[in-house]
């Protein structure tokens, strides 16, 4: 495998549940064929979920997105 860089578009994305991990199928298009009607490339990545949280969590912070509200453990929903 090169160290090659390649830079590309993201055009879509799906992710799936596997037990402790997660798989995430990126579709994109390399700069060479924005313009073209190819089907995109597929980079899929396997990662535990606590990699997919950490991820989740540095997009929304680039992104200046506000995270979802944290929900109130057990105990601190009865005592409201």
């Amino acid at each position: 495998m090169g160290n090659e860089e390649r830079h590309g578009v993201l055009v879509g994305w799906t992710s799936q549940e596997l037990g402790s991990n997660v798989m995430v199928d990126l579709q994109t298009f390399d700069r060479a064929s924005w313009g073209t009607h190819d089907t995109p490339d597929h980079t899929r990545i396997l990662m535990t979920r606590s990699q997919a949280a950490v991820l989740a969590n540095h997009l929304l912070k680039v992104s200046g997105s506000l995270p979802p509200p944290r929900r109130k453990r057990w105990l601190a929903s009865l005592l409201d």
